[in-house]
């Protein structure tokens, strides 16, 4: 920052941002105007603008950053609350006109103000409303939207200076994203229209969908514990069970959906303190960045970030995740294929249980460790060839090369699986073409809430910083269909069965580590068969004495 720069008129959102951030790092105010070619007088001007960094939470961070100018609305909560609402109905393909604006914004300004609301959404109002966040009118047809590939490669520009700005190392940048999964779901019932003929089918699946949170790191070093939604506050499958020792991390909602307290509980409570450990492991600096799809069941970005700032998430353009996002360039797709795999092979296991029995024993529980098997089966160069696909010209050349679609990674249902699939499935008749399309037949289940016009006028208020707690339901809400409750077994019970299973396991020819496996694993149910013991003999002398 020796040379000073020529002269400029004008500067951009971003740049200001640059240089209060220098300004707060110690820089001297005087070498800082002379660098940026400003009088002293500007830069303390901008040093009263703290509006700027709310920006990128009014403004799509793309845009918002490179305005040379910026008028704020005067009514802010209005501004704020119409334009979450706007996003929300543009992503579910609602069409937007003019007039059903105005209309929304004087209902919202009601809702805000109550009887005090003097509000009137004119023509001037609505161009400035639509100038601000860079709206524009566009011709919608019946086609489905293709992505926004402009957006998309402004925003790898964006991620570039941002990777460079913080230092950010492969293993610093992480990308997190949702998909539902209808886990008892077979080739020939998937989800339907209410227009179709099988809509019973369709609907009926939808009862045993789950939506599921992965996230992995650039250099595939690092698949966090993945986080499944169901309805369930506390399915009997996971009765007595240790929930720590689950392979899923496992929360409720009242649709199994993805909704912004959720997201928010996990980024703070799951997501950050896995990565400090894991960068610690690496002995790397405690820092990262979380690319994150632009979705209204995401919180705003200010509501992101570590206690010390140096954990924090840079949303997507929307319409680009399908472009762009590292997890939709065949990771979920990957994980999909090696779920159903995993489920046919259980199917086959089971030589005199039906499809349908084998269906019914299918619970959350036995959903968590296949969904292990799948997860884990995803290599560290299949994740960083999907970070290339998606977000490669962001990241150094040198660190990658191109990733080819067509190897096995990405090809995991092959036809030896087809086989297995149909020998599974003879009960019933299914096409070459049905299964192959089987592992994506749940890709269009909704995976996050609708936010009400009430829940964004509190968002907006600051009314929804202490949510109330769920009502408690009746038993059959909390429960799954997945049976009755079975309590554990005794610890002499279990010692009892692996005796018995480590003398057969003695007779098979396996490897020398499985047969110490559990060895070590009847030593450990005899330590608490001894201590039980010892508990009961001491209850016995007490109740003597």
């Amino acid at each position: 920052m020796d040379t000073p720069v020529r002269k400029r008129k004008s500067f951009s959102a971003r740049e200001k941002l640059y240089a209060l951030d220098q300004l707060k790092k110690g820089k001297q105010q005087t070498q800082l105007a002379r660098y940026l070619g400003i009088s002293e007088s500007t830069l303390r001007g901008w040093k009263k603008e703290e509006k700027f960094r709310s920006l990128p939470c009014i403004l799509e961070e793309e845009t918002g950053l490179q305005r040379k100018k910026v008028k704020f609305a005067n009514y802010e909560s209005l501004d704020s609350a119409l334009y979450q609402w706007f996003v929300q109905a543009c992503s579910e393909g609602v069409p937007i006109s003019g007039p059903i604006l105005k209309a929304q914004a004087e209902k919202f300004d009601r809702c805000i103000n109550g009887n005090e609301s003097k509000f009137k959404a004119s023509n001037g109002w609505l161009d400035r409303f639509k100038k601000r966040h860079a709206i524009s009118q566009v011709l919608v047809s019946g086609e489905i939207r293709s992505p926004d590939k402009e957006a998309a490669d402004s925003y790898l520009i964006e991620l570039k200076k941002l990777l460079e700005e913080g230092c950010y190392t492969a293993d610093q940048v992480y990308n997190c994203d949702k998909t539902g999964l209808c886990f008892k779901m077979l080739p020939d019932r998937t989800l339907a229209t209410k227009t179709n003929s099988h809509k019973r089918e369709g609907f009926k699946q939808r009862k045993d969908q789950v939506t599921l949170l992965f996230c992995v790191n650039k250099s595939g070093s690092h698949k966090l514990r993945p986080l499944m939604i169901g309805k369930a506050r506390s399915p009997r499958c996971f009765h007595h069970v240790n929930m720590k020792a689950l392979p899923f991390e496992y929360t409720n909602s009242k649709n199994a959906w993805m909704n912004s307290s959720i997201f928010k509980d996990w980024f703070h409570k799951t997501f950050v303190p896995a990565v400090r450990a894991h960068l610690r492991k690496l002995k790397q600096e405690e820092k990262a960045l979380l690319p994150l799809d632009n979705c209204s069941a995401h919180p705003t970005a200010e509501n992101l970030v570590s206690r010390d700032g140096k954990i924090k998430v840079s949303y997507l353009p929307k319409n680009t995740t399908s472009e762009i996002q590292p997890l939709d360039q065949g990771i979920i797709s990957v994980f999909k294929q090696n779920y159903r795999r995993e489920m046919i092979k259980r199917m086959v296991a089971g030589n005199n249980s039906s499809v349908h029995t084998s269906l019914a024993s299918l619970n959350l529980k036995e959903v968590c460790h296949l969904g292990r098997e799948a997860w884990d089966a995803i290599s560290a160069c299949c994740i960083e060839r999907c970070w290339i696909k998606g977000l490669g010209p962001a990241f150094p050349s040198s660190t990658h090369n191109d990733g080819n679609d067509d190897e096995p990674e990405f090809t995991r249902f092959i036809e030896a699986d087809v086989c297995l699939a149909k020998e599974a499935l003879q009960e019933y008749e299914h096409s070459h073409h049905d299964i192959l399309n089987w592992f994506s037949a749940d890709d269009i289940c909704p995976i996050y809430e609708h936010i009400s016009d009430d829940e964004i006028v509190a968002n907006v208020s600051g009314k929804n910083e202490a949510a109330p707690p769920e009502p408690k339901t009746s038993g059959n809400n909390d429960d799954d269909d997945d049976g009755t409750s079975t309590p554990p077994p005794k610890a002499s019970e279990a010692v009892k069965h692996l005796e018995a299973s480590l003398r057969w396991l003695e007779t098979q020819d396996v490897e020398s580590i499985k047969i110490l496996q559990l060895r070590s694993i009847l030593d450990f149910a005899r330590s608490q068969q001894s201590a039980a013991n010892k508990q009961t003999t001491l209850d016995n002398f007490l109740k003597k004495r």
